[in-house]
């Protein structure tokens, strides 16, 4: 096969992962042979770089029209679908890239990072290893591997196959990555945080590094660690199993009023909600104490600093207001507290969501919360009635913030980017 010097030059630019300059001279190539599938292929590599999946998917499936037969191809879709959060989808590409070729190493990874992302770890670690069976230097299936076996609480087996793969690479980017999430799932924050410093200093690029590095920041907080550690627990489930556990609690909430003694099942039911606030908004909470860290903060994106402002003063400064209202009483200060808390629970889902829908929806009951309360609040100090329809409007926006802990779990409304 014939390689224009445009796709060369390409390929030489995407090795050094330069992929702004290598997309230029792939599109230069597809210029003088549009229908060059070799060219349409490494273009999607360097859209799906640079966070344009859709882009990448377009490309890569026009590319398929021209070679149908070519099992890297499909295994590239998967990757892309993976990203695109179409895990069922990228599963069945990868296994058209294995019926072509059933011993593709690159196809057995695909079927991995699918399985990853449907949280199926077992079955992920399985293809992972089969993808090093076929080729021992495939770097990307032993991350895989590491990461499937994390997330299975196999810590001592991940730390093994971490340290192999630092030993084999000291300057792979991924490979710290990897080191950094094991660390913090062990609690200790500090090791994280040097592994995930050293992976961006490597690669810029390195999204994972720099999620974990914000997580470790925070979990310095012993609070924050707590919920860590939560998260870590839960996802060792499936989505099923997962729903199963917020259920159980649930029933047990139920059930404790009928089976304790009142002050005791009073403690339950208190520390069940307290619990369910945290869960919710303890991520936002955690990136609000980043905001007054002069280094960490600069690792907050824009979404996020307004998710921690938002959702970090309504918990902040509600949680006082709602106490000082029981204690005084004071019912201004009790709806005001109310009001503010129950509003970051929508927009706790809404600046990082990648999902339209679900920012919308989200977005407009944390508005609609504020606005129930202000009106409220006015309404009590000036004595003056806004009429008989603000008592049932409180119900609506106490109903949406309930709805809101249960609908943050369907996957088409919530997507955290």
């Amino acid at each position: 096969m014939s390689v224009s010097p445009s796709t060369q030059r390409g390929l030489v630019l995407l090795e050094q992962r330069r992929y702004p300059d290598a997309e230029k001279y792939f599109r230069e190539a597809l210029a003088n042979d549009p229908n060059d599938p070799f060219t349409l292929y490494h273009l999607a590599v360097c859209e799906t770089n640079q966070n344009r999946h859709r882009d990448g998917l377009a490309t890569i499936e026009r590319a398929l029209s021209l070679e149908p037969e070519a099992a890297d191809f499909h295994a590239l879709r998967a990757f892309i679908l993976v990203d695109l959060h179409r895990g069922g989808d990228a599963l069945k590409a990868s296994e058209e890239a294995l019926r072509i070729e059933p011993d593709s190493d690159l196809a057995l990874t695909a079927r991995a990072a699918a399985f990853l992302s449907k949280n199926e770890w077992a079955t992920a670690e399985l293809a992972a290893r089969k993808a090093l069976d076929l080729n021992p230097e495939n770097t990307t299936a032993a991350n895989q591997l590491a990461h499937a076996l994390r997330l299975q609480n196999k810590l001592a087996e991940s730390a093994e196959q971490t340290d192999y793969m630092l030993a084999q690479d000291p300057e792979s980017g991924d490979n710290h990555s990897t080191a950094g999430w094991l660390a913090l799932q062990r609690g200790d924050a500090r090791k994280a945080e040097g592994h995930f410093l050293e992976a961006l200093r490597l690669d810029a690029g390195n999204e994972a590094a720099r999620a974990g590095l914000k997580e470790a920041f925070k979990s310095r907080s012993a609070i924050y660690r707590w919920y860590l550690n939560y998260c870590f627990f839960m996802q060792r489930f499936t989505a099923g199993k997962q729903w199963l556990v917020i259920l159980g609690l649930l029933f047990a909430v139920n059930i404790a009023p009928r089976v304790l003694p009142g002050p005791l099942a009073l403690g339950v039911t208190v520390t069940y909600m307290l619990f369910v606030l945290w869960v919710h908004v303890a991520r936002a909470v955690g990136n609000f104490q980043l905001l007054f860290d002069r280094f960490a903060r600069h690792a907050l994106e824009k979404g996020e600093v307004w998710e921690a402002i938002f959702v970090g003063i309504g918990v902040i400064a509600g949680l006082p207001l709602l106490a000082a209202g029981l204690i005084l009483p004071q019912p201004a200060l009790l709806v005001a507290g109310v009001s503010l808390i129950g509003s970051a629970f929508p927009f706790a889902y809404t600046f990082m969501n990648t999902e339209k829908l679900g920012r919308l929806l989200f977005g407009s009951i944390g508005v609609f919360v504020y606005f129930v309360g202000t009106i409220s609040v006015i309404q009590i100090v000036t004595g003056k009635s806004f009429g008989v329809w603000t008592e049932p409007l409180g119900q609506l926006a106490f109903l949406a913030v309930i709805g809101v802990t249960w609908l943050c779990n369907v996957r088409s409304l919530n997507r955290r980017g």
